[in-house]
């Protein structure tokens, strides 16, 4: 379901590729490797989500150092630090850092593959050969049309609500591989609550959303509600009218093409 890119950053050679193989082997299709922070910080440039595994040992720095700049430069990153051997005093250094999760080489990779899942969404081994499945959630039925007239020639399926309440129940049963989302339905704050309530739904917290609405023009905003991510933890946002080249591109941002 992520469209998250996954990077392994590892200077010893045989628990990177054991790290790359067990990932790839759990169903990411795709996961970058480098061996130093240098390499990194080129794979990362203009990323705005990723799981970063840094290990203790790199080429050019010490993990410990690497994890911090990460977390300075890449706030919104997710980092999962790795170490062949843990000691008391690594481990409280660690910590202070603030990463997502602290992985020992020694435990079971199950562990490491249960932690990457819960920092970027598990894959969608399920989904391969099927075609891409968008929910949208918007009272306006001709926007429903609007949606199903651009990506129905293109080959997506798609699952219609018009509530935040039926929104949310579809999610939850659909699955779906992103979600366009308006914010003005019964009420002026649905699509906040909506995106609220799915980012604490551990089944379809990691769904990326679209916001698409004319909020600004309704209601007076001075500037895009995503610009505040506690207010609408958005992955995207388009104002309407939008254009179809507009939304076909935003999608194919979000949902990760197959292979």
């Amino acid at each position: 379901m992520s469209s998250a890119m996954l990077l392994v950053v590892c200077g010893d050679a045989k628990r990177r590729a054991t790290f790359v193989s067990t990932l790839t082997s759990a169903g990411w299709p795709v996961v970058l490797s480098a061996a130093s922070m240098s390499e990194a910080v080129v794979l990362l440039r203009n990323v705005s989500n990723a799981c970063v595994l840094v290990d203790a040992e790199l080429e050019d720095m010490a993990g410990l150092k690497a994890a911090q700049i990460l977390q300075n430069l890449c706030p919104h990153i997710k980092t999962i630090f790795t170490t062949p051997e843990n000691t008391r005093e690594l481990e409280a250094e660690v910590r202070t850092l603030g990463v997502f999760y602290y992985y020992i080489n020694s435990a079971d990779m199950a562990e490491l593959v249960a932690a990457v899942s819960d920092a970027i969404g598990a894959p969608r081994a399920d989904r391969a050969g099927h075609p891409a499945k968008v929910l949208i959630v918007d009272d306006d039925p001709d926007f429903h049309c609007f949606v199903r007239a651009v990506l129905g020639p293109l080959g997506y399926d798609m699952v219609s609500a018009y509530s935040e309440k039926e929104g949310l129940d579809l999610a939850r049963r659909e699955k779906p591989d992103a979600i366009l989302l308006d914010i003005i339905m019964s009420s002026s704050t649905d699509g906040f609550e909506f995106c609220r309530e799915v980012r604490r739904d551990p089944r379809i917290k990691h769904t990326p959303i679209l916001g698409v609405s004319a909020i600004e023009e309704r209601i007076g905003l001075s500037s895009s509600p995503d610009h505040d991510p506690d207010l609408f933890p958005v992955d995207g946002y388009l104002r309407k009218p939008v254009a179809p080249e507009q939304l076909f591109a935003e999608l194919r941002r979000l949902i990760p093409e197959e292979g």
